[in-house]
């Protein structure tokens, strides 16, 4: 599924009131969030992925929309924090019309014979306070390679319901071909860019 690389920006709240908000926001504190185990929230994941067209001419856009996994978190132990994600590869979107349905097809995903991507965490290197590198295995059409994913985490504590929440921002790259994914490659760029936008709840 892991700087990689995509850029969105989100503008609101214009104005000095709002500038000197954000200039005196305080970062989020892992510890905030109690350890055990925290459940992908569905409603609030976003996979955004990137790669070149055209032989380099421009970028194709696509969204992955159908996204589970797990987080066991412990901030006191960081060595403990496990990571799991599914991804179902039909669920990608495309703003083209019909193409998503000929990337699920034989020629490109081969989505029947492999209906997901995962991605298990396998170590995790500190930067600060809110960044790390999540070092883990990617697989994808059925090859597994290493992945790493720069990781920024953007809030920790209780949500407005109580539920204990954490939630992070991504990014990483790979090469397609490094998984044997070679169709069009040329008029397709190889690395392909990943933004991941994800909170986490705690299980009950």
């Amino acid at each position: 599924m892991s700087r990689t690389v995509l850029a969105l920006a989100l503008a609101a709240g214009l104005g000095l009131g709002s500038m000197a908000h954000a200039q005196t926001a305080t970062p989020p504190v892992a510890a905030s969030a109690v350890a055990g185990t925290y459940k992908l929230d569905a409603r609030h994941v976003g996979l955004v992925v990137r790669i070149g067209h055209g032989g380099g001419f421009s970028k194709s856009v696509f969204r992955f929309n159908t996204i589970d996994g797990q987080l066991g978190w412990d901030a006191a132990s960081p060595a403990k924090i496990a990571l799991s994600v599914n991804v179902d590869m039909k669920s990608i979107d495309s703003n083209v019309p019909g193409f998503a349905e000929e990337l699920i097809g034989d020629r490109f995903l081969k989505t029947a014979q492999f209906p997901t991507a995962t991605f298990v965490s396998t170590g995790i290197k500190q930067i600060d306070a809110t960044h790390a590198d999540v070092t883990g295995d990617l697989t994808f059409l059925g090859v597994t390679k290493p992945l790493t994913i720069h990781t920024e985490l953007l809030g920790a504590g209780n949500n407005m319901r109580a539920v204990p929440t954490l939630g992070f921002t991504g990014t990483a790259s790979f090469k397609r071909s490094d998984f044997g994914f070679n169709a069009l490659l040329g008029p397709i760029g190889d690395q392909v860019d990943l933004l991941i936008d994800v909170e986490f709840n705690k299980a009950s």
